[in-house]
């Protein structure tokens, strides 16, 4: 009876954690959908889009095929015919190695242009880092096909685990062995995912020391509304450093889902490793419209919309 009730909570614990995962991610993938759906507005409008939105769309969109994937995966867990494998950690490998790079060039790019430091060889890397973001994006296309390729010809059964804590070697379902071992490609991917990694950790220490001297400065100038500057110089520290964190903190439930150990995988490590990487960016794209001026005028513009459009369904003689 208390191995039926522990399972019985066990087994709600997961539901409960499914419907959050489910949950975040649709979130997650409505803010990206906003700020790709923006941003490719703007572009039909204008024919030309400012360098960070192009950045921000290409990380929203990355974000979207990762969420959908995480989306499946929570819906479907137990699926385990060999296409769906292949293609399912295929996108997963290409979207969650597009998104740590778009969001390493975000980071690079707005330290490039918001920070102050004076010194001759910084100047010259952020001159030839803004230049070059059209480069910057095309290689980290190119770097996540790259990473994700191995995944097509990968042997899967030595990472699926049955409910022994043994390998799924004479699994019952039709799984033809690759020719590549999971270990050689896991550690493929964690190579290519720990640049962008450093980019991005770097970027942003950068980025928040010199927000925090010339906050430092601020406070000690003559300038009238120089209280207004600090406390903004101080919101876009506190922003950054919450973008570090989730960003840490989506990488290191990546590389937990994808440990090629049946030791180290359960049900508890995967729902709460895919909980997390469905959090993390869901909140960092409702963070970047809440703190960019251009989306959060366009949400606030899509509301007002939404309820005109209410008003006169309800009240057509009044409109």
């Amino acid at each position: 009876s208390l191995t039926l009730q522990r399972k019985d909570l066990v087994n709600s614990v997961h539901k409960t954690l499914q419907v959050i995962i489910v949950s975040q991610g649709t979130v997650g993938m409505a803010a990206s959908a906003f700020i790709v759906a923006v941003g490719y507005t703007d572009w039909a409008k204008r024919k030309k889009l400012p360098t960070c939105d192009v950045i921000l769309v290409c990380l929203c969109s990355s974000r979207l095929l990762l969420q959908g994937t995480i989306l499946h995966s929570a819906l479907l867990p137990k699926m385990y015919q060999w296409e769906v494998i292949r293609v399912h950690y295929v996108l997963l490998v290409l979207a969650s190695t597009a998104c740590l790079w778009f969001a390493a060039c975000l980071s690079m790019f707005y330290c490039a242009k918001i920070s102050t430091f004076t010194q001759r060889y910084f100047l010259l890397i952020k001159l030839r880092v803004v230049r070059m973001v059209p480069q910057i994006l095309l290689g980290s296309v190119l770097v996540s096909l790259i990473s994700s390729l191995p995944f097509i010809w990968m042997d899967y059964s030595v990472h699926l685990c049955n409910s022994t804590r043994s390998f799924l070697r004479n699994a019952t379902f039709d799984s033809p062995v690759g020719t590549i071992s999971y270990f050689k490609g896991f550690i493929m991917f964690l190579t290519l995912a720990v640049i962008p990694l450093l980019f991005f950790v770097l970027s942003s220490t950068l980025l928040i020391a010199s927000l925090w001297r010339h906050t430092k400065e601020m406070r000690h100038g003559a300038a009238d509304n120089k209280d207004l500057r600090t406390d903004a110089h101080i919101t876009a520290i506190k922003s950054l450093i919450s973008f570090l964190m989730l960003y840490i903190c989506s990488f290191v439930a990546e590389m937990l889902v994808g440990m090629p150990s049946c030791q180290a995988r359960s049900r508890w490590k995967d729902y709460i490793c895919s909980l997390v990487i469905a959090v993390c960016p869901s909140i960092h794209s409702i963070l970047l419209i809440l703190l960019n001026v251009r989306l959060k005028l366009a949400l606030h513009e899509k509301r007002v919309l939404c309820h005109a459009d209410t008003a006169f369904h309800h009240n057509p003689e009044f409109c």
